[in-house]
């Protein structure tokens, strides 16, 4: 399969630096060039331990970019131990797929009870992963990589990759096996339209002068697409991403996450932030969380309900999409935290009525209401 550079559709230089507040989904790795905008935000969202969790991976990628890069995942015991930043399960299928460190892939058939580890051409981090289908599926990373695979996550292959850029992509989202969009830090946002094989800068298409962040790509359940991210920033496209139209934000903090079901969508961000709207975008109502942890992850469990999860182990669920949620007393969202405050990434419902969170650790099954399955 050829792989795209990100030089053929023209260099994509980025001035500035990398807010660890907004790219805590990865490890960042930096020239010496480049210096961190240390925000007070970091501190209260990432707490000591993740923070070491984080930048230690970061440091061992950091040291070659091109090694990295091009030097195949090593199979591991412990990868479904290792720090992992997503899980998703395949379209229409029973198979849980989780990427991390060191371009660690893990795959499971029976809920997440025991994983396999895939076979990956680098060892760059990876950051976000989504199957249109149950054979394809993309996953992206650190120097605005993009993997590939068709046989449901056993196998990768690079399809793009900006060894110029030296930016993380944060989240990928597909329409079909074809058609996708991949998004990261300083505004950086690609799109294919035949499954890999060519790619688009589309910058031009969304404005934001100040370059920050995209966290977070997903659709409404209808066809909608909301982006998300750094200081408070809300974009909707309702033409499959051919144009964008900025939209009000009701908080000024950044997005880690969006989610939607049915035309209704979430975004979710610092300091337990949730709010929801039923009109794209339009209009927002706050959900009460319960908490002051960042939440990372959403997802629609299979009973309609919703689940969230973040800083310090948090677990929310509730009601969600279904109830309609006109205002913060209908949310009905309980919070819970794992005992030991591993802070969570990200989560995905098994198709045997419990979900499966990734984070520091790696991979375990929960129940809905936020206890470790052994």
């Amino acid at each position: 399969m050829p792989v795209a550079s990100g030089c053929i559709r023209g260099s994509h230089q980025r001035s500035g630096s990398v807010a660890l507040d907004s790219l805590v989904k990865s490890s960042v790795k930096t020239k010496s060039a480049k210096t961190f905008r240390l925000s007070t935000a970091f501190h209260t969202v990432l707490g000591a331990v993740l923070s070491v969790a984080i930048l230690s991976a970061g440091s061992v990628q950091a040291s070659s970019s091109d090694s990295s890069l091009d030097r195949p995942a090593i199979k591991s015991q412990k990868a479904a131990n290792s720090l992992l930043l997503d899980v998703t399960r395949t379209d229409g299928g029973v198979r849980l797929v989780s990427v991390g460190e060191r371009g660690h892939i893990i795959f499971s058939d029976d809920h997440g009870v025991s994983w396999q580890q895939a076979s990956v051409p680098t060892i760059q981090m990876l950051t976000a992963v989504q199957f249109p289908s149950e054979k394809v599926g993309y996953a992206v990373g650190h120097d605005a990589i993009v993997l590939k695979t068709e046989d449901g996550g056993e196998t990768w292959q690079q399809v793009y990759v900006d060894r110029e850029a030296t930016v993380p992509l944060l989240d990928v989202w597909f329409k079909d096996n074809l058609h996708g969009f991949a998004v990261g830090a300083y505004g950086y946002i690609i799109e294919t339209v035949d499954g890999g094989q060519s790619w688009d800068f589309i910058d031009d298409r969304i404005a934001n002068d100040d370059e920050f962040h995209y966290n977070a790509i997903n659709d409404d359940g209808q066809g909608n697409l909301f982006l998300a991210g750094e200081a408070g920033i809300l974009y909707r496209s309702t033409d499959s991403g051919q144009t964008w139209t900025t939209l009000s934000s009701p908080y000024e903090g950044s997005w880690f996450g969006v989610s939607g079901d049915n035309g209704r969508v979430l975004v979710h961000g610092l300091r337990g932030n949730i709010y929801q709207s039923q009109d794209l975008g339009e209009t927002w109502q706050p959900l009460s969380s319960g908490t002051e942890q960042t939440l990372f992850g959403s997802a629609k469990l299979i009973d309609g309900s919703i689940a969230l999860v973040g800083n310090s182990g948090a677990v929310l669920t509730g009601s969600g999409y279904e109830a309609g949620l006109p205002s913060s007393e209908r949310a009905g969202l309980s919070v819970s935290h794992r005992p030991d405050r591993m802070t969570l990434s990200a989560l995905a419902p098994s198709s045997d009525g419990f979900i499966v969170v990734v984070g520091q650790g790696g991979a375990y099954r929960m129940t809905i209401e936020g206890n470790v399955l052994k």
